[in-house]
């Protein structure tokens, strides 16, 4: 089911066959470290190709893919590559294709498509989604309890984050050591997508509750 209330950038291309040397094998390499199939694409406003969208399809239902993360047999790999944007396999393979390539790599968006929701994270600064994505990945396996809407009714999508509007973008640089704490602009609020309800429910991550509010949702 397609999401409502959220208007996607028309201005934006998607292309499926990016000049990115090692897309292959970095898409590959992605599908056997997350036991998924996986679509890369480039994301272009001004002719920059460089912007990856990925999307994984996983064959796990949410709770399973929460059961093997924690037992570290999904999303932990063991890699022996030393990367500047965290120590997950998709920081190691982000820093490995980076390595490839002159123009800079960025993640803009990925989404984890399970069998019972699609989870949507959007960077909100450079090299955000690698760095920070064990972290989120530990909230989601914190606040899942709490998504339920109605009885029995569980979110068919997780958008992360949601931003208020007067939140100005965060950038700190690559160089800068992985934070032990993740931005607040991703721990704050996630809108939830349910069949029940036209548009997203908000939730406070702080609080473990729904709000109402006009909030704002990245969309590049």
């Amino acid at each position: 089911m397609q999401r409502k209330g959220f208007n996607k950038n028309l201005s934006i291309r998607l292309d499926d066959n990016p000049p990115i040397l090692g897309l292959d094998d970095f898409k590959r390499n992605l599908e056997k470290d997350y036991f998924s199939q996986a679509l890369v694409r480039s994301c272009s406003q001004n002719g920059d190709q460089g912007k990856l969208v990925i999307e994984m399809q996983c064959p796990f239902a949410l709770e399973e893919l929460l059961f093997h993360l924690q037992k570290g047999n999904w999303g932990s790999g063991n890699m022996q590559i030393d990367s500047a944007y965290g120590g997950n396999p998709l920081a190691k393979r982000a820093w490995q294709l980076q390595q490839l390539n002159e123009s800079l790599i960025e993640i803009e968006e990925l989404a984890l498509q399970l069998k019972n929701v699609n989870l949507v994270i959007k960077k909100i600064y450079n090299h955000s989604i690698e760095i920070e994505l064990d972290i989120i990945l530990a909230a989601l396996a914190e606040h899942n309890s709490h998504f339920a809407r109605n009885p029995g009714e569980s979110p068919y999508e997780i958008y992360i984050p949601v931003i208020e509007e007067q939140i100005t973008s965060i950038q700190p640089t690559i160089s800068d050591s992985m934070p032990k704490k993740a931005n607040p602009g991703y721990l704050r609020y996630w809108g939830l997508y349910y069949d029940s309800e036209e548009d997203a429910v908000i939730y406070d991550l702080r609080r473990r509750s729904f709000i109402s509010g006009d909030l704002h949702m990245l969309n590049h």
